[in-house]
């Protein structure tokens, strides 16, 4: 199994959809602890209405943000249920962070998906976890190697 990775960071609606296109994306889960952008376009209520308008679906699962600290329990449900989306149709976790990696000469992780979700969602048997980055290419690492606050 597969799972993506994206961060939506500063994109307009439109070069964002051509991003989940690319890679043919067909369900967003977004792992950020709260729906909200200062991009409107990534607020929670607006962001579900433009992938539904596209055929993308949207669930929100703030138990898997990186800003709060869940329950165990309550992340692990929230990872278990990614699992399940991603074992029926092509998946992206989502989050604020546009890069997966740093910019330092020893990357760490940017990011949550990195450091909290990838070690979980392997643990359940994710084999492939490719992060999408904000040219469009992606990358695949093995997470588990890139030193993280989380």
């Amino acid at each position: 199994m597969k799972i993506f990775t994206i961060g939506h960071g500063r994109h307009p609606f439109n070069y964002f959809l051509e991003l989940l296109r690319q890679y043919d994306i067909q369900f967003l889960c977004d792992v950020r602890s709260v729906a909200r952008s200062r991009w409107p376009q990534f607020n929670g209520a607006v962001l579900r209405e433009l992938l539904r308008d596209k055929g993308i679906g949207y669930e929100h699962l703030p138990e898997t943000g990186g800003k709060t600290r869940p329950k165990p329990e309550d992340l692990a449900r929230g990872v278990d249920r990614i699992v399940e989306i991603a074992s029926d149709i092509n998946t992206v976790i989502m989050c604020s962070e546009s890069r997966p990696l740093s910019q330092h000469k020893v990357p760490r992780a940017n990011c949550h998906r990195v450091g909290m979700l990838a070690p979980m969602l392997r643990a359940r048997g994710i084999d492939r976890i490719i992060h999408i980055l904000p040219d469009g290419t992606a990358i695949e690492f093995d997470e588990s190697a890139v030193p993280s606050i989380w």
